[in-house]
């Protein structure tokens, strides 16, 4: 732990002044353009001038998180006035700034993975850094910090991302008056072109708002067009006229947004917010007058990155409270990642047929979704014998060496993109999808999908499928199939590629040290089968024990369980003082027999009880329930 190398030698979170807003934006020329002759050489033919709000030196003055914080953070020290106890309606599970904190927006400018491919991107077309700097530090970027790439000129704000004021005074780009903002309209959602109100009110989905600050209600806030500015995300370079054209229309990098319009999640009003926000009963403020909410979104913003959220600390510099929220981010993302699928078995093996699994996407976008150079999911079946023995396999990880075994019959969920017809990692330089059968989402279909280029590339889906099958003879001998589903944030391919490509900085070696230290990222499993049906459970975990590491930090411990099959993950339940019963709060890898619970309020006594899973989706019986309390 400590500061970075890259030429910042700032802590993570000082406190930034408040200046006047002074005027509106003006259009920057010259540091911000990408040499015009690298363009035509990746095949555009301009530079990265992009509509929208542009950089201006004096012209936002956006707000630190800290002062949000004052509001709608610190809830470990909120206490229900009546009874002097924990405030049920104003803990972490509702506080926004605890939950952004520990979500991938707070982190985005710091994320090792996106430094070391932001040096690599440099090194292809030096000046690209500022188009990705739009998204993961608009701040800097918007008040133009963000040149040098290496962040070296940043304020320390600059490190926290998308941060709140960014996110609550932006303006629908397409609307009137996101227009009279613009100094060039903006020609759709995506690529960062986001338009930032001059008027330094706090806008939000609340038409009945009683905050302390100006305030205006914003249809926006409430729709998926607001995630999709920098969730579809396209390479100007290759874009004939980026300026005017959708970002939808030229060379994709990541259709998130596009994905989820296109589905019927989207035509039946399942929104973004839904499932990255989704909703509790609460108060969005530490003040007692705030009203309790039956509908509060949770400012979580989880996706499936749940491994640079654990090699964070590695890198930067975090009081105890930032690493609460970053290890609570951690197992959120774990649960959000085992919700994303479901593993039946479409056909049974009787009279010499296949065995067939059917893998339904349960998202509202492709499955798997995201960085298409790293993500990617796959079956991996194992086929027993009577005694036991393994006596066929298809889709083998290797842990040791972080080694996906690609036999003729993986079936591996990812997408490739290409210079020309070569695969490459090259991001900036991809010109072409080379391969794409990740799973679309309910409501597929081929016409739409093509028009904003996220059809499938190299794999068949009829229109409105939103699974895929895979058969699987079964070898001489066999009694018994069993079947995983596994999902993984980024592959030893990758991660070797941010290494050895990079001849500028060290932020690809730091990251594979951390990749080392961790297991190398190892892929977790989302959903599993196993055929005939397994109904012996798991036995129960043993040796259940607590122990307060703070005042807001308890870690329990366990001794694993024993199956028949194998334990998938662990449960873990708590009761709070406040709660009449116990709920599921997260779950672990399997390999995993402690866990931390972390963000919890001072000298305040959970009780707990952990509980195995395994490959058939049986349940152990519950494991001793301890009571621990927090330090004070």
């Amino acid at each position: 732990m400590g500061y970075n190398t890259c030429g910042l030698d700032i802590p993570f979170k000082p406190e930034r002044g408040i200046t006047m807003m002074l005027g509106k934006r003006v259009v920057l020329a010259g540091m911000y353009l990408v040499p015009s002759i690298m363009l035509m050489a990746l095949g555009g033919g301009g530079g990265f001038y992009l509509p929208g709000s542009q950089p201006n030196a004096a012209g936002y003055a956006f707000q630190s998180t800290q002062l949000c914080q004052y509001c709608h953070g610190n809830s470990r020290y909120a206490y229900d006035p009546e009874t002097g106890g924990v405030n049920r309606y104003f803990t972490t599970e509702q506080e926004p700034h605890f939950q952004w904190m520990g979500s991938m927006k707070a982190q985005s400018a710091r994320d090792p993975i996106f430094r070391a491919a932001l040096t690599i991107a440099e090194q292809d077309a030096p000046g690209v850094g500022q188009f990705c700097w739009r998204c993961h530090s608009p701040t800097a970027w918007l008040e133009m910090r963000s040149q040098p790439y290496d962040g070296s000129n940043f304020q320390p704000d600059d490190l926290d991302g998308v941060q709140c004021d960014v996110c609550h005074r932006m303006v629908d780009p397409l609307s009137d008056e996101g227009r009279s903002l613009s100094d060039h309209p903006v020609p759709g959602y995506g690529n960062g072109m986001m338009v930032i109100s001059d008027n330094n009110a706090k806008r939000g989905p609340r038409a009945d708002s009683r905050a302390n600050h100006d305030w205006l209600y914003s249809p926006y806030h409430t729709r998926g067009d607001f995630c999709g500015v920098c969730h579809d995300v396209s390479n100007p370079a290759m874009a004939q006229d980026p300026v005017n054209q959708p970002p939808h229309e030229y060379m994709p990098i990541t259709r998130i947004y596009s994905e989820w319009l296109l589905s019927d999640y989207a035509r039946r009003g399942v929104k973004c917010q839904t499932c990255h926000m989704p909703k509790t009963v609460g108060k969005a403020a530490e003040e007692e007058a705030a009203p309790v909410r039956p509908d509060l979104h949770r400012h979580t913003f989880t996706g499936g990155n749940y491994w640079v959220l654990q090699i964070l600390p590695m890198f930067w510099e975090y009081d105890e409270w930032a690493l609460d929220a970053l290890t609570a981010g951690r197992y959120r993302a774990i649960e959000q990642v085992r919700k994303a699928a479901k593993l039946n078995i479409e056909q049974v093996p009787k009279y010499g047929n296949p065995i067939v699994f059917r893998v339904y996407n349960r998202t509202g976008h492709k499955f798997p979704t995201g960085d298409p150079e790293s993500r990617r999911a796959w079956l991996h079946v194992e086929f027993l014998d009577a005694q036991g023995n393994v006596i066929g396999e298809s889709g083998r990880y290797d842990f040791e060496t972080a080694t996906l075994i690609e036999d003729a019959q993986a079936k591996v969920y990812r997408a490739k993109l290409a210079e020309g017809t070569n695969a490459t990692f090259h991001m900036v330089r991809a010109d072409n999808v080379l391969f794409d059968n990740r799973i679309p989402p309910m409501g597929f279909r081929n016409s739409t999908f093509a028009q904003r280029r996220a059809a499938p590339v190299g794999a068949v889906y009829r229109d409105g499928q939103f699974w895929d099958d895979s058969a699987y003879p079964l070898p001489r001998g066999t009694v018994k199939v069993r079947a995983t589903l596994y999902y993984q944030v980024i592959t030893r391919e990758y991660i070797e590629f941010l290494r050895n490509a990079n001849t500028t900085d060290d932020w690809g070696e730091r990251l594979y040290q951390a990749w080392l230290a961790t297991d190398k990222a190892p892929p977790i499993a989302i959903a599993t089968a196993v055929y005939p049906p397994d109904k012996m459970p798991p036995t129960q975990p043993a040796n259940l024990t607590g122990n307060a590491l703070s005042s807001t930090r308890i870690r329990l411990s366990w001794s694993a369980s024993s199956d028949n099959e194998k334990v998938v993950y662990y449960e873990i339940w708590r009761r709070a003082p406040y709660e009449s019963k116990f709920r599921r709060i997260a779950s672990t890898f399997s390999s995993e027999t402690t866990f931390d619970d972390a963000g919890l309020h001072p000298d305040t006594e959970y009780e707990y009880y952990v509980r195995a899973i395994d490959m058939g989706g049986n349940g152990s019986p519950i494991s001793n329930i301890v009571r621990v309390r927090t330090q004070p």
